[in-house]
């Protein structure tokens, strides 16, 4: 299977155990009559009772002089006492986690959401279950009798979910969460445009306010070999119709200021994280959408792949932030000449404007 059919599996899959949430949510007001399902606290007893018969032991053994070993029992003392430590963490850290998942969750697959494509499956749903929002079941064990090797084992509905080192979930916890949140730059691509006035038009909302009108300035409007504004004319409801100007995007991708901040929002991504989870996450859900191309996750990029994100940034950027055309001047009335192709002496005040009649079904 194909890196892109690998990951957009994987994205199903976890729309799949997510699909499974909401169904539990739509139930609750119909069971209020049972019993919940079965969700078992973490039995730390269990875990722990050999380990303080051990403790005791070795404490008996290392006062009465009997240790054949006292700094192996006292090391190993240690690490008894110090495992209470590491799990009282691991608790703090999956909480961190699970009180930013369901948000994140909403957002799934964009901007501030989860990586649906690059999570893997049994992350989304031992998340699902340690956040409450999925029935399971939550173990936690010495792995080969080590208490420097312990772990959470979750289980849900349909058996075994995952492994999660205690140990490994804390120095994770660092730098990062459990889940890779896809990196938000509505806030810079916004910021860019309003600060870019050579290239979108804007006009005074209040004294020393500007708002973005959606269209760009008379530079950024394609015209023809003549030097002719181009205009398409599309029918409304009512025998109206609207004239429209054709947006040059090749124009915009050429200017100087659209690359250079472009430039700047993308080395942002770059440069803002440890690894490259978060910059990869970005192209598999965001600039896929416009470029096709996938990056396997968990994998450092190398310098001519970073290049390659920055300038499929721009190509994203083009596509998804700004529009195909946009309207010139206001509605006006259908009449016979708008059916016609308008040569330059019909133009009302001179003007010399191409209009393209497109007819579109109200």
């Amino acid at each position: 299977m194909a890196l892109k059919e690998k990951l957009l599996e994987n994205k199903r899959l976890n729309e799949e155990n997510q699909f499974k949430v909401a169904e539990q949510q739509s139930k609750l007001s119909y069971q209020l009559g049972y019993a919940d399902s079965e969700n078992r606290d973490v039995d730390y007893n269990k875990l722990y009772d050999p380990f303080i018969k051990e403790f005791a032991d070795l404490q008996i053994h290392l006062q009465n002089g009997t240790s054949k070993s006292p700094t192996y029992d006292r090391k190993r003392s240690d690490d008894i006492i110090n495992s209470v430590s590491v799990i009282q963490d691991g608790l703090s850290n999956v909480l961190s986690n699970t009180e930013i998942w369901d948000e994140s969750v909403q957002l799934a697959g964009k901007m501030a959401g989860v990586d649906l494509m690059g999570t893997p499956q049994s992350r989304f749903r031992a998340l699902n279950v340690l956040s409450d929002n999925l029935p399971g079941i939550i173990e936690i064990k010495a792995v080969d009798n080590d208490i420097n090797k312990l772990a959470w084992e979750i289980y849900d509905e349909d058996g075994f979910v995952e492994r999660i080192f205690i140990n490994k979930l804390n120095k994770l916890s660092e730098t990062q969460d459990m889940f890779i949140i896809i990196p938000d730059t509505s806030k810079e691509n916004q910021d860019f445009k309003n600060l870019s006035s050579e290239i979108f038009e804007s006009k005074d909302l209040a004294q020393d306010q500007k708002v973005l009108t959606g269209g760009v300035t008379e530079t950024y409007r394609e015209k023809n070999n003549k030097g002719q504004l181009k205009l398409i004319t599309k029918d409304l409801k009512g025998g109206m119709v609207q004239d429209f100007y054709i947006i040059d995007k090749e124009a915009i991708s050429n200017s100087m200021q659209f690359n250079t901040e472009m430039d700047k929002i993308s080395a942002g991504i770059l440069g803002q994280y440890d690894g490259f989870d978060q910059v990869i996450a970005f192209n598999n859900n965001i600039l896929s959408e416009v470029t096709d191309y996938y990056i396997k996750p968990g994998k450092a990029l190398k310098e001519n792949e970073k290049k390659k994100f920055q300038e499929d940034y721009k190509k994203w950027f083009l596509e998804k932030e700004i529009g195909k055309e946009f309207p010139n001047g206001e509605p006006r009335l259908k009449t016979p000449e708008v059916s016609e192709e308008v040569t330059e002496e019909q133009m009302p005040d001179g003007q010399e404007e191409v209009q393209v009649e497109e007819q579109i079904q109200s």
